[in-house]
């Protein structure tokens, strides 16, 4: 098995501590580690280190190699600009099918997610990797907690029979994928909640070589024989010219919504893609006033407030914010408004 991270994202979510030359795949979030290298490692025990793979955009790569000092020129794959996973993907396909045999399996799966369950997660991309043999795109779906707005969602279709097909030894819910849905808004998130058919979709897929070129070739053959040529260009400025030309599609547009093998496989596993500071704040440890500190703190009557400063900070009869302190910048924002965090533009 092959595992291909994306870690090429801008993290403009988690200003300020991070922007364009630091984003949230390389901040120390959980465990004294960046995020980039916690998926590594949660990697390690199953697949071989020379098969896993990142890709990222040019600028980015000197800090791969800072954070993953243990990985090879060839295992970085050089986006050049970033495109969403689309491009992207297909891109990294174009690079790794030279060197690997095509009924090989490839699970893609983002740098910064937060995945404390390491036994349950390898558990079922195993499950995935058996599955995806047969013909199968999968995507891995999270059963939702409440009506996320951030996440896009999967509406789960018939079951597919998987203890019959690929006698497994324990029992396995997959299902055929009805449709793809955008991220929704807070009654229609509801809507989803309540109707049950609904799974968070994880951004995580696991296919074979030679099934997401067939795909491709099928429902995106335009955008896979582009970046089949652009990956034979030697220029860069050429190849960067070139490949922005692409459509900036999601891999869920550009291929699976259209395919007829796609099967989402709900996941048992604690999950989360850390996309705000809100989402973050869930994940930390709290007093008994629901506040979570990062440094030095004094509170009077607040409760449920997150603050990450290395400067002390005093909270007075406040609630729901988040107070995030980086050398010159301040970031103040009720939790419920993290999102906004994005449009930051100085």
């Amino acid at each position: 098995m092959i595992a291909l991270i994306l870690a090429g994202g801008a993290g403009k979510r988690f200003w300020p501590l991070s922007n364009e030359y630091l984003p949230k795949q390389y901040l120390t979030l959980f465990d004294n580690k960046s995020m980039l290298k916690l998926t590594y490692e949660r990697l390690i025990p199953f697949i071989s280190k020379e098969n896993i793979f990142v890709v990222t955009t040019h600028d980015q790569i000197p800090l791969v190699y800072d954070y993953l000092p243990e990985l090879n020129a060839c295992q970085i794959i050089d986006e050049p600009h970033p495109m969403n996973t689309g491009p992207c993907i297909a891109l990294s396909i174009a690079n790794l099918l030279w060197n690997f045999k095509r009924d090989e399996r490839v699970l893609v799966l983002p740098a910064d997610h937060y995945i404390p369950d390491t036994t349950k997660f390898i558990e079922t991309v195993k499950i995935a990797d058996t599955i995806a043999k047969d013909n199968f795109l999968i995507t891995f779906g999270v059963k939702p907690t409440h009506p996320a707005t951030g996440y896009g969602y999967i509406e789960i279709g018939n079951i597919i029979n998987v203890d019959r097909l690929f006698h497994m030894k324990q029992s396995v819910e997959m299902f055929h994928v009805k449709q793809f849905k955008e991220k929704p808004d807070f009654e229609k998130a509801s809507r989803f909640l309540q109707q049950g058919n609904f799974l968070w979709n994880s951004g995580m897929f696991c296919f074979s070589i030679f099934n997401i070129i067939e795909s491709f070739e099928k429902y995106n053959k335009e955008m896979f024989d582009k970046i089949v040529e652009i990956s034979c260009l030697k220029d860069s400025k050429i190849k960067k010219e070139q490949y922005m030309l692409l459509e900036k599609l999601p891999i869920d547009i550009a291929i699976f919504e259209k395919a007829d093998n796609v099967a989402v496989l709900p996941v048992d596993f604690i999950w989360s893609d850390v996309g705000t500071w809100s989402s973050l704040s869930d994940l930390k440890p709290k007093d008994e006033n629901k506040n979570h500190f990062q440094g030095n703190s004094f509170v009077i009557d607040s409760k449920n407030n997150t603050i990450f400063s290395d400067k002390n900070v005093a909270l007075i009869g406040v609630g729901d914010l988040i107070v995030v302190e980086n050398n010159d910048s301040l970031l103040i924002c009720k939790k419920d408004l993290s999102e906004l965090v994005k449009d930051v533009n100085f």
